[in-house]
C-alpha cells in the first residue's frame, strides 16, 4: 500500500552497492575489535578505488577479447 504516493522503480548503481558494502564492512570490522566506527577520508578513498577495480574486474571478467 503506497498511501497516494506513486512509487518509482528502484535504479541502483551496482558500484554504489559494492561501495556501500564496503563502507559496511569496514565498520563491522571495527566494531566487532572493539573500536571506535570511524570512516577517515583517506579510507574512504581507499574504498572507492577497491570498489572500482572490483567492478570493473566484475565487467570484464566474462568479455572475449577482440582481435585487431
Amino acid at each position: 500500500m503506497t498511501l497516494g504516493i506513486e512509487e518509482k522503480p528502484e535504479m541502483k548503481s551496482p558500484i554504489d552497492s559494492l561501495i556501500v558494502d564496503l563502507i559496511l564492512e569496514h565498520f563491522n570490522v571495527q566494531s566487532l575489535e572493539g573500536r571506535d566506527e570511524i570512516l577517515t577520508g583517506d579510507q574512504f578513498s581507499e574504498l572507492i578505488k577497491l570498489a572500482e577495480g572490483m567492478y570493473y574486474e566484475e565487467v570484464t571478467k566474462h568479455q572475449k577479447l577482440g582481435l585487431a
